[in-house]
């Protein structure tokens, strides 16, 4: 089975992504390529899989005239600016590959002008969803030309979670290409996770705030500064980790950003958590926030809170002890999204 996986470079929860399924997927046979502009290539060769670089398609020329509707299409597509180098390369690359590799099945995590060519060319094509408003014309036609819509979250959180008209966004199962596999984590162990005991008297916090940091440059010393009884460890923007494992391991409570991996990573771990969803395009975090807050899972910070208690915030996400994530489906996801992509490469 010859299986490629597009990998969007904004952010670094699609190569996480790409790398735990595709590590699966080669455990079981496949051949993997992945394919994007800001790969890990040692890390993909690590496991067994191929990189494929693509050129980079912003940003504009500053010397070129462009105008909005040209680079979006009219409002078709989301990133196909005219006369660019870089995007022309970046599609015939695709186009080359597809040609000579043959694949059973690509994997779009994510571009909409990226899912629609490659069905164009007559491949299979895998699109991975994304929470939040995804009703404009460019996702509408993704996911119309996707074989299956691979929903890395539970089934029952659909509805909220994600807002589309280009596959059935409802949870009864009436759309038989959406398939909600769980929080893909790289956690992948079974049952809730045993961290190691602390010294009596003090706890053990770990702040996500993403590759890019929070928009909030005050927020890790206003969360650092007034918890005190909590010793903290930073993770994201300039001090940035690949894999947050070993921190997980070792923490009690967690501060995080919104995004689809670290939920999921923190769901794996069962960790009691405050959740600070960050402004996204098409409300991604907000819609996470949401759900997550509805559901009971964590303590979520509101998108309109001006002043934030981070004292009584992580007590009480202490207090409630991380009850509930099990619901989130991380356990045994890896694998549910390992076989969605082989049943759609084999037809």
């Amino acid at each position: 089975m010859r299986v490629g996986w597009y990998v969007h470079h904004h952010g670094a929860g699609h190569r996480t992504r790409a790398l735990v399924v595709g590590r699966e997927l080669v455990a079981r046979g496949a051949s993997v390529t992945l394919l994007g502009s800001d790969l890990d290539h040692a890390a993909a060769h690590r496991a067994s899989m191929s990189a494929v670089r693509l050129a980079m398609d912003a940003p504009l020329d500053e010397s070129a005239t462009h105008s909005e509707l040209d680079v979006v299409m009219h409002g078709s597509m989301h990133w196909a600016p005219l006369w660019h180098s870089g995007f022309r390369e970046r599609m015939t690359t695709l186009a080359r590959w597809v040609q000579v590799e043959e694949p059973d099945v690509v994997v779009v995590d994510v571009s909409c002008e990226v899912a629609v060519l490659l069905r164009l060319l007559g491949v299979p094509v895998v699109v991975v969803a994304q929470p939040g408003e995804r009703t404009d014309t460019a996702h509408t036609t993704a996911y119309a030309a996707a074989t299956a819509v691979l929903a890395p979250w539970p089934d029952w959180a659909t509805g909220d979670l994600w807002r589309t008209t280009g596959a059935t966004s409802g949870s009864d199962g009436s759309d038989h290409r959406v398939v909600a596999v769980g929080g893909i984590s790289r956690e992948t162990g079974d049952g809730p996770r045993r961290r190691d005991e602390q010294p009596a008297g003090r706890r053990r916090g770990l702040v996500l705030s993403g590759s890019d940091g929070f928009d909030d440059p005050t927020l890790v010393d206003a969360v650092t500064g007034t918890v005190t009884d909590v010793d903290w460890t930073v993770v994201g923007g300039a001090a940035w980790v690949p894999d947050v494992r070993e921190r997980l391991a070792t923490s009690d409570v967690v501060v995080t950003h919104a995004g689809q991996n670290a939920i999921a990573d923190v769901a794996a771990w069962r960790l009691p958590a405050v959740v600070v969803p960050q402004r996204r395009p098409f409300d991604e975090q907000v819609h996470m926030g949401a759900v997550l807050a509805g559901a009971g899972m964590a303590t979520v910070v509101r998108e309109n809170e001006t002043e934030v208690c981070w004292a009584d915030r992580v007590g009480a996400a202490l207090e409630h002890g991380g009850e509930g994530w099990e619901r989130w489906g991380s356990h045994g996801a890896v694998a549910r999204a390992a076989s969605l992509v082989e049943v759609v490469a084999g037809g």
